[in-house]
């Protein structure tokens, strides 16, 4: 139990203290106003109905102002220098949650399982769009709504006693009815969650230009906007579940609200009529009644409200505490000099799934090699690709590098030794340098020779900041949009500009005509000299290029040597050569 709250307070006491201290001194401050404005009027009155001393009332006055005036400066002061470091604690929190997404394993960021636990986290951290340490909040205002119900207390206690206890039996009916609804409403938002994340999904499609062609060409906006509207429906639906249960409870509590103000006047007017107390007292006391239950229900609804988020703490306590797997080996350090790399009956299923990716892969890659894939869609290339760069481990089998498994080595100091432009490659909304040198001190020099030898000189003598030239356009319309071409062109000079030691090319050129990506290879190929590199292709562009070949079907390699040995073995990949030889230089 408040498991999450005590989380919340760990993480703020760690990043900046005052934080935490700001919040209970403005509570404390805040608390006593309510106190102060219910007794000091009563004294007042009571001086202008008795004596009329002048200087007292004065005093009085004086007190209460003066009282008021510093509280709420201080409270103004604490609250938003307070609001300030809130933001830079959940700023940081946030930080650390991208450095252990970064850390994460890469299967992690594709698994449906551990996307919904992301999800039920956020619950918790940010509460519903209420935002960072909103739970932090509720519990410190418990002990600025406790120290009012003190001095609140202390003035009802004189008072009859079932008095007291009335106001505070219909104060916790009202609670309890929250409480109840609290439970129902998070019931509504487990199963809310998935529906919003479609929602979430297709609502971006509208607004993104890389949708936009296709979204026009094939008409597709009105079936789009249908399945939009499926799940925003049925979100909806939930939504006016839960928003309906708050409606009953919210007259419920009226109700209760309403019996305690009338039993509150009530009994204080016959009070006053039998001269029991004063005006000033019945002023006095009517506040006091009004602060007391008003509090005491405030109380037990943040409690509620702690403990219903809280029960997602369990989530983000998994979320936080997922294993980096792939990070978890001997981390010896990766070796220098000539690599070998060798598939020894490697066998892979993605998680969740009973079908094998890939099945008894055996290969070798060797020094300065270079190595082309090669077979149809869906036949295991890419997983293959995933799994030489160890960004899932095998299922069984093991990958060796020069004859030690792979796990051992230091996971970043493995990844050292690749470099890859993906079939899918991102730009970033960075300059064109940052896009190529993915680093905090670039060589300038160093990325502009890249740039030229991709072929990019003419784009640089068009764009006026050169390489200081954002790719994308910013809102003030400064970047530019590379063209298909020219984005494969930058991607390839960031792989070079890395210098690895094993280069991979996972069919970046799907979209070129098979004589533009013949000679996009053998461009690339010399300038790869001296490495080892993998090209992964449907398609036989770079066959003359490389030194050995394997044809992959099923998730099986059906076929491996040399261009000349599978020619003239005369099988799959002869006849996938002789289908395309006629578009080849």
């Amino acid at each position: 139990m408040f498991l999450g709250l005590f989380f919340f307070i760990r993480q703020g006491w760690k990043q900046d203290k005052r934080y935490i201290l700001w919040n209970i001194l403005y509570q404390l401050v805040s608390a006593l106003i309510p106190v102060v404005a219910a007794l000091l009027p009563k004294l007042i009155i009571g001086e202008l109905m008795g004596a009329k001393d002048v200087a007292k009332i004065l005093t009085y006055t004086a007190l209460f102002t003066g009282y008021t005036l510093i509280a709420t400066a201080l409270s103004a002061y604490f609250f938003n220098d307070g609001f300030t470091r809130r933001c830079r604690v959940a700023a940081e929190f946030d930080s650390e949650l991208h450095r252990r997404l970064c850390m994460c394993d890469y299967g992690n960021l594709e698994n449906p399982k551990f996307l919904e636990m992301q999800e039920k986290a956020k619950k918790l951290l940010y509460c519903n769009w209420h935002g960072f340490g909103y739970l932090l909040d509720c519990a410190l205002q418990i002990t600025g709504y406790l120290v009012t119900l003190l001095g609140i207390g202390a003035i009802l206690a004189t008072l009859e006693l079932w008095v007291v206890l009335l106001f505070a039996l219909l104060a916790a009916l009202g609670a309890v009815t929250e409480a109840l609804v609290r439970k129902k409403f998070k019931r509504l938002d487990d199963a809310l969650i998935a529906d919003q994340r479609q929602w979430s999904y297709y609502a971006g499609l509208f607004d993104k230009a890389e949708y936009g062609k296709e979204i026009r060409i094939y008409q597709a906006g009105q079936w789009l906007l249908s399945k939009e509207r499926a799940f925003f429906t049925r979100a909806n639906a939930n939504l006016k579940k839960q928003n309906g249960e708050y409606t009953k409870s919210g007259l419920l509590i009226s109700v209760f609200t309403f019996l305690q103000q009338l039993a509150g006047y009530v009994y204080l007017i016959h009070q006053v009529l039998a001269e029991s107390i004063s005006i000033g007292d019945f002023t006095m006391y009517v506040s006091a009644i009004t602060v007391f239950a008003s509090t005491f229900r405030q109380i037990l609804s943040a409690i509620v409200e702690i403990r219903a988020y809280d029960m997602y703490f369990r989530d983000l306590d998994r979320y936080l505490s997922v294993p980096a797997v792939l990070r978890s080996g001997k981390a010896l350090p990766a070796v220098d000099g000539a690599r070998n790399i060798t598939f020894k009956h490697v066998g892979f299923r993605y998680p969740g799934s009973e079908r094998y990716a890939l099945k008894d892969i055996n290969l070798t890659l060797r020094p300065g090699q270079k190595l082309l894939v090669v077979g149809e869609n869906g036949a295991g290339k890419t997983t293959f690709v995933n799994l030489l760069l160890r960004l899932y481990d095998p299922t069984e089998g093991e990958i060796l590098l020069n004859g030690v498994n792979i796990k051992t080595f230091a996971y970043d100091s493995y990844l050292q030794m690749f470099s890859a432009v993906f079939q899918n490659y991102q730009l970033f909304s960075f300059s064109l340098r940052d896009n190529v040198a993915m680093s905090a001190s670039p060589d300038d020099e160093k990325v502009e020779r890249l740039l030229r030898q991709v072929g990019l000189g003419r784009l640089l003598e068009r764009l006026e900041n050169g390489i200081h030239t954002s790719v994308h356009k910013n809102p003030d319309g400064t970047g530019f949009e590379p063209s298909g071409g020219e984005g494969q062109k930058i991607a390839i000079a960031r792989a070079l500009y890395k210098d690895a030691p094993i280069v991979i090319l996972d069919e970046p050129t799907e979209a070129l005509d098979p004589r533009a990506e013949y000679e996009m290879y053998q461009h690339f190929s010399e300038l790869v000299k001296g490495k080892s590199a993998v090209y992964i292709s449907h398609r036989l562009s770079s066959a003359k290029f490389c030194d050995a070949i394997a044809v992959f079907e099923n998730g099986r390699i059906v076929e491996n040597g040399t261009h000349n040995q599978l020619l003239r073995l005369g099988g799959k990949y002869a006849a996938l050569f002789r289908t395309q030889a006629d578009f080849y230089v």
